[in-house]
């Protein structure tokens, strides 16, 4: 999701910005992809949300947690019409869903949900004579198929497409409903694409490879009118909007949802993406450090080739002043030595604190994209 309007969403005044906390029961779970569940929850009385909204999902009494906490993001599969709540996740081996996977039918989970949604929220735009064009990768499909399948049951006159990259067709969540609603419905094409399909053990009849500007100039007779709506990983986001920018669509015309982790303790921050951040980050210390102690040996060799060259070798020995001048060097170069490991440290400490408690907004929203580099 992009993160900023999530913050500025949260972080807003006002008893209608507050969240509200339901208590919901399993009511089934079920596999539609590999490694992809589907879990279902009733329906509170007084859960209402938008399609393609998020909620807070925190277990209750764990047996088990880790850093990462007992609480995540989720992107709803459900529309507003729907009786129950789906939410659907990849299954990594978290505490987080271990937990989730072993609930039993009727087991309980507190869901949070912010009931108005605020002005530039991912949900689907109101001007019918823009068509809204999805770029969905992987897992990213669960908010783009919850609006798609919303405005497809409310019938509402929006043209849409939806382009879906996944590895291979047994990766691709909802895929055959997708493809259904598609032969339905003339108002919504699906465009999806399988970039290694080499690893599959079924047949593909579809489009190959990742999504790009050929591919949307295919199916997007003029690029500047839709409303784009992206879901997926940070770097597919990144692409995606890059890709756009080169088109000429603005800023303006694209919704994106980064399917990452928060900090659940300030509620919004992408700190999986901090973690990548200071991933990349982390060789500039590493590099100064080395550099650091790589300039210092140097210039204390220096000095002492040059204190012997001058004569004075001779005499150090029995002149204190010498020891005292080579002391200070030595501690003087352990100091910044030590300062910029020190600075190294604290920086993978703050990178790996981070990943330790990032929550989902699936893997959860960290799944395996199959869109990288686009």
């Amino acid at each position: 999701m992009d993160h900023d309007r999530y913050r500025r969403m949260h972080g807003r005044s006002g008893a209608s910005m507050k969240p509200a906390s339901f208590e919901v029961e399993l009511r089934g779970k079920t596999q539609i992809a590999e490694d992809s569940w589907a879990f279902v929850f009733e329906r509170p009385d007084g859960f209402r949300f938008k399609a393609g909204q998020h909620v807070r999902m925190t277990l209750i009494d764990p047996s088990e947690m880790d850093r990462e906490g007992n609480s995540r993001f989720f992107s709803l599969a459900s529309t507003p019409e729907d009786a129950d709540l789906v939410i659907v996740m990849r299954m990594r081996d978290t505490a987080f869903k271990r937990v989730l996977g072993r609930l039993q039918i009727g087991d309980k989970a507190l869901i949070q949900v912010l009931l108005d949604v605020p002005h530039g929220a991912f949900a689907l735009h109101e001007d019918p004579s823009r068509p809204a064009v999805f770029l969905a990768g992987g897992i990213g499909i669960v908010p783009a198929f919850s609006m798609i399948k919303d405005a497809i049951e409310r019938e509402l006159p929006h043209r849409l497409l939806l382009f879906y990259s996944n590895r291979r067709p047994e990766d691709a969540a909802y895929l055959a409903d997708l493809q259904e609603l598609a032969a339905r419905n003339p108002s919504f094409k699906l465009v999806a694409t399988m970039t290694e399909m080499a690893g599959s053990q079924r047949s593909w009849t579809g489009e190959t490879g990742r999504i790009d500007h050929f591919m949307l100039a295919r199916h997007v007779d003029d690029p500047l009118l839709p409303v784009y709506y992206i879901s997926g990983l940070p770097e597919m986001v990144s692409a995606m909007k890059t890709m756009l920018g080169g088109s000429g669509v603005s800023e303006a015309s694209i919704q994106a949802e980064e399917f990452t982790g928060f900090d659940l303790n300030k509620i919004g921050p992408n700190e999986i993406g901090h973690v990548a951040v200071h991933g990349r980050r982390r060789i500039i210390p590493m590099v100064a450090t080395a550099l650091a102690a790589t300039a210092l040996v140097i210039l204390h060799a220096g000095a002492a080739v040059s204190i012997f060259r001058n004569g004075l070798g001779g005499v150090s020995a029995a002149n204190p002043i010498w020891y005292v001048v080579m002391g200070i060097l030595l501690v003087l170069g352990i100091i910044k030595i030590r300062y910029f490991a020190g600075h190294h440290l604290s920086g993978r400490e703050r990178a790996g604190n981070a990943f330790r408690r990032h929550g989902d907004h699936d893997e959860e929203h960290q799944q395996d994209g199959p869109m990288g580099p686009l």
